[in-house]
């Protein structure tokens, strides 16, 4: 996290006085999403749902999640800077399967403290 988006976190008690680094270390579960294909639309749009789903899911069962897409979206910039592929290679040898690629990291456990769900938009003005 640079520093100002700490600086941020801190100040709107996001972090709690807890550092980007050890709020990770503290994680109990982390998860990976992967394809085979990770500019593929249809892949891409299947992770998406997936990730949906499995975050509705640990929600009803009282179970935090969040992104931490961070190394992931690396592999992207590193592409666009035409660099060494680093954090791609890293990622597969994590999963342990090249033919897999990361295409979205998240994290689960369970919450120190509850929070308001998010503002909903009604059904009506979301459905055509």
């Amino acid at each position: 996290m640079p520093p100002w988006g700490r600086g941020f976190a801190f100040r709107h008690k996001l972090l709690r006085m807890m550092s980007y680094k050890d709020l990770l270390h503290a994680t109990p579960l982390f998860g990976v999403i992967t394809v085979r294909d990770r500019y593929d639309r249809e892949q891409s749009l299947r992770a998406g749902r997936t990730w949906q789903r499995a975050h509705l899911l640990a929600t009803a069962r009282h179970v935090a999640g969040r992104p931490v897409n961070e190394v992931v979206e690396l592999i992207d910039h590193q592409r666009s800077l035409n660099q060494e592929p680093q954090a791609m290679a890293e990622l597969s040898e994590l999963i342990g399967e090249k033919e897999w690629q990361p295409t979205f990291m998240f994290r689960l456990g369970y919450p120190v403290r509850q929070v308001s769900p998010s503002p909903r938009r009604p059904v009506n003005d979301v459905l055509l």
